[in-house]
């Protein structure tokens, strides 16, 4: 187990020095400058190469990428260009609020996920199956952005009053309000998720169900209900968690179009403003953040399918 762990923990410190790598080249070799949107056209070349000495940004690409690295490895995220905050500050300041949209879009869509996907197993080719396999694949077929906004028109313009088409209500003005200017927003991202859950469930449940030993068990008396929730749930279990692992990873780091569309100042909304005004040390921490996220959530989901099937167990652990 321990080696497992060990192999586990170094690809994915692997994968984050890769993800960093490439995230820092290509922001310094894409067109244009902080330092024009910092100081504007206006400015004298000696005052502009006065402001990259003083940012770093007069030596070459490896000698900064060097140093930013020596400064990663002593836990200096860097500060930002045109705030100077501390990065870690501003990530601190944001994440919260990225993980909690995340969290209420997975804890609502992927219980009704659940719920979907095995009332149409159970009830293979009734009207409920039907409709749970059209209502997911529009629900994977519709951009997010794209029912973002038409969210915004519909509770903006035409249905007002009942949820804030945008924007964002902290926790200290009212747990309410809070969670009412939340809710478009987790409506918006967690709709895929609620499609991938159930129709994974839907899909395994009924593999399980159309095996010989639950054909046996049904011969020999046990009950529906009972076969359903100690067999049949149990072997669907593992694929059913492996999505909602990398579902719950997706929805926690991949808020970047929703919160923008809904103005949540979540992490996205700050990767998306850093990118733009080529914020380097902000977006790469932005980067690293999400990538760290996802890759933690995704060995969390593997250690839980150590624990939930033996015969996973045995081939990894052997």
């Amino acid at each position: 187990m321990a080696s497992y762990l060990l192999r586990r923990v170094i690809a994915l410190l692997t994968t984050v020095f890769v993800v960093v790598s490439l995230v820092f080249v290509l922001l310094r070799l894409s067109p244009g400058s902080p330092l024009y949107t910092l100081l504007g056209y206006s400015y004298s070349e000696e005052g502009r190469a006065a402001v990259a000495t003083r940012l770093g940004l007069d030596a070459s690409i490896p000698e900064q990428y060097i140093r930013y690295l020596g400064r990663l490895l002593g836990g200096d995220l860097g500060s930002s260009i045109f705030s100077e905050q501390p990065v870690a500050t501003l990530l601190a300041q944001r994440l919260p609020v990225s993980l909690e949209l995340g969290l209420l879009a997975a804890g609502a869509w992927m219980g009704v996920g659940v719920a979907a996907g095995a009332i149409a197993a159970l009830r293979r080719g009734s009207f409920a199956d039907g409709l749970v396999r059209v209502v997911s694949v529009v629900a994977l077929s519709v951009p997010s952005f794209w029912l973002g906004l038409v969210c915004v028109l519909v509770f903006g313009v035409y249905i007002t009053g009942v949820f804030p088409s945008g924007g964002y209500v902290p926790p200290a003005d009212g747990l309410a309000a809070h969670l009412n200017s939340l809710v478009l927003p987790a409506f918006v991202l967690g709709l895929p998720a609620f499609a991938v859950v159930a129709r994974t469930l839907r899909g395994s449940l009924m593999e399980v169900l159309d095996r010989d030993y639950v054909s046996f068990a049904t011969t020999m008396g046990m009950r529906r209900a009972e076969l359903i929730r100690r067999i049949a749930l149990r072997n669907a279990a593992v694929p059913l968690v492996t999505v909602m692992g990398l579902m719950l990873g997706m929805l926690v780091s991949g808020a970047i179009l929703v919160e923008n569309v809904f103005g949540v100042p979540g992490i996205g909304q700050l990767m998306v403003d850093s990118f733009r005004r080529q914020d380097y040390p902000v977006a790469v921490g932005c980067c690293l953040t999400v990538a760290l996220l996802y890759l933690v959530t995704n060995l969390l989901v593997d250690l839980a399918q150590l624990l939930i099937d033996p015969r996973i167990r045995e081939g990894v652990l052997r």
